[in-house]
């Protein structure tokens, strides 16, 4: 839960940077216009406004809205983020039962605020921007975030968040929602990539979704997996599978790559798993490591074997 915020974050700012400058497309040059689907229409605290604004993400239903044939002046599109655990930039209020997101004050890959107030004012980088915010923080409630629709303060206990080994059913009904969209989602996925993700026994809500997937494929539609985690000193600087991936495997049985791997052949067969053992960022950056490599992230997402020249095709 800690990593998807920045990973969101990286996100946002590279659409924010093409949103800028769009890139045309069609003979007419019609714009495209990047941004996000959470799978609830959340709102988002405005981010370079000392106002208490809402910046309103994207939707499916929106999207299609939008990229209807009839009109030709705007084209969208939208990519699939979501949070089955919660986050922690997330406050739920207590009074109109609304949702935001806080992703700080700043459109700065590097910002400080980033991550909403914490308990304690020497972990919290983020400054209160309303009158009653600056009231609570003066009487050291310093987690304190103003609902950006009702006005209600809301502290660090209204993060909607479940732990990964929680079995407990009643979560909050948005979080539900998100859980549901992303089974379809993985159901309906031909790639699956596991990116330092270590599948842990007690994450039960991942394991039982990718059991799930498994489920119901037949074996001409099993999806492909990737695994990228952990990190060997030794290992080659490539995607190993099939027979050389199993060697590598018998010489780092106790690596946590090597357990990932066998978790990924019993959900998914030793035929459709590939793992890249260098660690990341490695994975994506070019041969010299100092720059992120455009056709090493496209093997990365969108892998050969299963995309014609790693590209989507429709």
């Amino acid at each position: 839960m800690n990593w998807d915020p920045l990973f969101l974050w990286y996100i946002f700012n590279a659409h924010k940077k093409k949103n800028d400058s769009p890139l045309k497309i069609g003979e007419s040059g019609v714009e495209l216009k990047l941004f996000n689907d959470f799978a609830h229409f959340l709102g988002v605290r405005a981010v370079d406004s000392k106002e208490q604004k809402i910046w309103y993400p994207l939707n499916e239903t929106v999207v299609q809205r939008l990229n209807d044939p009839e009109y030709q002046n705007r084209r969208v599109r939208v990519g699939k983020y979501y949070f089955p655990h919660g986050s922690l930039n997330w406050r739920n209020c207590p009074k109109c039962g609304k949702l935001t997101s806080y992703l700080g004050s700043e459109w700065d890959i590097y910002s400080e605020s980033l991550f909403p107030p914490q308990l304690v004012k020497n972990l919290s980088f983020s400054q209160p921007r309303s009158k009653e915010e600056f009231n609570d923080f003066k009487v050291d409630l310093v987690d304190s975030l103003q609902c950006q629709y009702c006005g209600k303060l809301t502290s660090i206990s209204d993060s909607p968040m479940i732990m990964q080994s929680s079995f407990k059913l009643n979560h909050s009904s948005f979080i539900e929602e998100i859980q549901r969209d992303m089974r379809i989602a993985i159901e309906e996925a031909k790639h699956i990539l596991l990116f330092g993700y270590s599948l842990p026994e007690d994450d039960v809500i991942y394991r039982s979704l990718l059991a799930a997937r498994k489920k119901y494929s037949d074996q001409e539609n099993i999806p492909y997996c990737s695994v990228a985690t952990g990190r060997i000193a030794d290992a080659p600087n490539k995607w190993l599978k099939g027979r050389e991936l199993e060697e590598f495997l018998n010489k780092n049985p106790e690596s946590s790559f090597a357990e990932v791997v066998k978790i990924a052949f019993d959900i998914f067969g030793k035929d459709n798993v590939r793992g890249y053992a260098c660690g990341i960022p490695a994975v994506f950056m070019d041969k010299y490591g100092g720059h992120a490599s455009k056709a090493r992230i496209k093997e990365l997402l969108y892998p050969k074997k299963i995309f014609s020249n790693n590209r989507v095709e429709r």
